[in-house]
């Protein structure tokens, strides 16, 4: 392939295991809040607080899914992700997980243990050229290519 950058629409994950997870437990929240008599003070504040935490999460994740498809740009001596310029030397190894009907590409950059959020993401069409194409500027680039499972943040 020669050195001509090359545009591919991405979008987020869905993420349909934490909107699932997510909504599964602020429903037992509720449920036991509106069934419970007299708990103890104690257990009700933690409570609350972890209810609040996975709503946050919910509504985080539904935010994320329901987003416009952005475009990942791939040039020569970078890869322009969200109007981020991300080079080669910022990046520890592209991570591309294909256990799903949409594989994940994240880019994990050094000195993160977990892929960030904001360098995860999916093709929208065409997958096998969009993972042809970025294998390919990996190479040229001297960046690893893992193919196998990886964390993200929510």
């Amino acid at each position: 392939m020669d050195n001509q950058p090359c545009k591919h629409a991405v979008r987020n994950p869905s993420g349909l295991k934490n909107i699932f997870a997510m909504t599964v437990l602020c429903s037992l929240f509720l449920v036991s809040t509106l069934r419970g008599k007299d708990d103890d003070a104690v257990l009700y504040v933690p409570a609350i607080a972890v209810f609040c935490f996975c709503a946050a999460v919910l509504l985080w994740s539904l935010y994320r899914v329901l987003q416009k498809p952005i475009d990942l740009c791939l040039q020569g001596d970078a890869l322009l992700l969200n109007g981020a310029a991300i080079t080669p030397e910022q990046i520890k190894v592209i991570m591309i997980r294909r256990d799903s009907v949409h594989p994940i590409i994240g880019i994990k950059p050094y000195g993160a243990r977990i892929v960030p959020v904001r360098m995860c993401f999916r093709y929208v069409n065409k997958e096998e050229q969009g993972f042809a194409d970025i294998a390919d500027w990996a190479k040229r680039n001297n960046v690893n290519v893992d193919y196998g499972l990886f964390f993200r943040w929510i």
